[in-house]
């Protein structure tokens, strides 16, 4: 148990460990590596404060461009008096959205959203006032009291003196907080949306784990209640040596990663242990032909894929047969497939073998093979079940065939 949990413990670590590499919403292309774009976008929104500055910065350094490009210019012509309204212009902004927007806009964040929308409305509305009132006293520091008094002369209260400039600020002010709420919202989508593929994934390796681990309690019940009967009958040589075998299959199954792959030469070493200890449970009445392509010892399957159908076919086709048991196991390479064959001539088989999958009682063997091919190959892995003339049934299995490189 404490190998398992152990197993568990470094997949889901290993997991979060390459979510946190790959951390980022631009995927490159699927078996592609991320160009240098995608790289620096992904090291942009990883973080959310690295981003605010960021865009901060270069967001108010893109108004300044475009201020002294056209109001600056237009205002005080092309003049040093002309950079310093454009970059007090920037810099009060930059100083508004800093120090009073940011902290406002992640508080209504917090908020329902008819208190989120009253509050950024009304800070909007008095943050754009306290923009052109401080505007206002740079440009009378900047340009004299001459320059305020002139335009006051013309209104009839020095209030009015900033009216003009507030449509402008509220539509920075309003540009701003929509951009702040859009990729906020935006990263909080990301977020769940990651959590919520990892969780899957988490879960998926836990169902394949569950099936993996999934040994039938009557196998060990017979195999155990077999070396009792040899320990009765004082046959302690056989008796050890099926323990010998139990230990042996039991510490593969548990080492072995149901995540991973197993060549095909390792997966028949270890089949032959379980095989060993049926054997010696029946005798003559079981006899197993195993037969593996030369070409195919290293291709690689998941581990104990094929254990259920042999478990199954001994179960319910083997034991019940007085003499002539025969189980049959075969692989061979069809093209850029792997088939793998378990077959028995067992006299029950139903006249459609899929109804065993349909049956709580006898196919959780069987079911156990579809799920995990299922998770681990998708539409790529095939399972079927077919009667064998005059007797029997054939599980088939095909997978892509694949090497270990």
């Amino acid at each position: 148990m404490q190998k398992i949990e152990n197993t568990l413990m470094t997949s889901t670590a290993t997991t979060t460990s390459i979510a946190v590499a790959e951390a980022g919403p631009f995927a490159a292309g699927s078996g592609a590596s991320p160009g240098r774009a995608t790289r620096w976008m992904n090291w942009l929104f990883a973080d959310k404060a690295r981003m605010f500055w960021v865009l901060q910065i270069a967001g108010w350094l893109g108004f300044f461009l475009l201020h002294v490009l056209s109001v600056s210019t237009f205002v005080a012509g092309r003049s040093s008096s002309a950079l310093i309204y454009s970059v007090s212009s920037s810099f009060i902004g930059f100083l508004t959205t800093t120090i009073l927007a940011r902290p406002i806009y992640r508080l209504a964040r917090k908020q329902g959203p008819i208190l989120l929308l009253t509050l950024t409305i009304l800070a909007t509305l008095l943050m754009a006032v306290a923009m052109s009132a401080m505007k206002l006293q740079a440009f009378g520091w900047m340009f004299g009291n001459e320059w305020i008094s002139l335009r006051a002369s013309r209104l009839t209260n020095q209030l009015f003196l900033i009216v003009p400039d507030i449509p402008v600020n509220l539509f920075l002010l309003g540009s701003w907080a929509g951009f702040y709420f859009g990729i906020n919202n935006y990263l909080n989508l990301r977020d769940e949306t990651q959590r919520a593929v990892l969780a899957a994934h988490l879960a998926d390796q836990a169902q394949l784990k569950m099936l993996r681990y999934q040994l039938n309690p009557h196998f060990l019940f017979n195999t155990l209640n077999a070396i009792s009967t040899l320990v009765m009958v004082q046959d302690g040589k056989q008796a050890n040596t099926m323990i010998s075998q139990l230990s042996a299959f039991l510490r593969y199954s548990l080492d072995s990663d149901p995540l991973q792959k197993t060549t095909l030469a390792e997966e028949v070493r270890a089949l032959k242990l379980y095989l060993e200890i049926e054997e010696t449970r029946f005798a003559d009445r079981l006899r197993v032909h195993i037969d593996i392509d030369d070409d195919v010892r290293d291709a690689l399957v998941p581990s104990l894929i094929l254990q259920p159908a042999i478990e199954n076919a001994i179960k319910y086709a083997i034991a019940k047969m007085e003499s002539g048991g025969e189980l049959s196991i075969s692989a061979k390479r069809k093209g850029t497939k792997l088939e793998l064959l378990v077959v028995d001539n067992g006299p029950d088989a139903p006249i459609d073998p899929n109804e065993l999958i349909k049956d709580a009682t006898t196919g959780v063997g069987l079911v156990n093979m579809r799920d995990r091919l299922n998770y681990l190959y998708q539409e790529a892995g095939v399972f079927a079940l077919s009667r064998v003339k005059p007797q029997g049934l054939r599980v088939s299995l095909e997978i892509p065939f694949e090497e270990r490189t």
